[in-house]
């Protein structure tokens, strides 16, 4: 004969399902123009830098172009004369060194429009605004302006951004997100 050594510890009871946290690390596929910008804001917001290239386009039919606002241009014209993918991912990689492991930025988008979306190609419009509270005190700031973006997809159905202009939207005092690239191309 077998004796419940446990009687009331509901051992064999059900207990409710815990509701599953949203991984802020899952970077689906871009297989969408959506999803693509939502990699390209979350890689920026957790200093993710293999998300973030994967963002733009790479390929041999393909090169990225990257337009700086007037003002960063006018300022930085040596800089910004042969930015490429690969000055875009040093940006990036400088960007994000320049936070403490527990510090990250905050990217946002604001009244974000797909203005064309084709079979193989979307055009892309937002305001953004990006905070940067980062051990580094020269690039402390509050970033903002409007960018527009080409996005197109590659033959192995990923979409990729392949040209990124950047504007300054009002004269508000803040600068643009050219401007911190510059800041840290240099």
């Amino acid at each position: 004969m077998m004796i419940a050594l446990f009687p009331n510890c509901g051992l064999f009871e059900t207990r409710t399902p815990e509701t599953p946290e949203e991984n802020s690390q899952n970077y689906p596929p871009s297989v969408s123009p959506q999803i693509l910008i939502d990699n390209f804001v979350k890689s920026l917001n957790f200093k993710n830098i293999n998300a973030y290239s994967l963002c733009f386009v790479n390929d041999d039919s393909r090169t990225f172009n990257f337009t700086p606002a007037a003002e960063a241009m006018s300022i930085y014209p040596d800089i910004f004369e042969n930015w490429d993918l690969v000055s875009e991912k040093l940006f990036a990689q400088n960007f994000f060194s320049k936070f403490a492991s527990e510090d990250y930025p905050t990217f946002t988008l604001s009244n974000q429009n797909f203005i064309s979306i084709l079979p193989d190609s979307a055009a892309f419009i937002s305001d953004y605004e990006m905070i940067v509270n980062s051990r580094d005190n020269s690039i402390n700031n509050i970033y903002k302006g409007s960018l527009q973006m080409i996005l197109v997809l590659n033959t192995n159905g990923i979409w990729s951004i392949y040209r990124w202009s950047d504007l300054k939207t009002k004269d508000d005092g803040f600068p643009s997100l050219s401007i911190l690239k510059a800041k840290l191309k240099s």
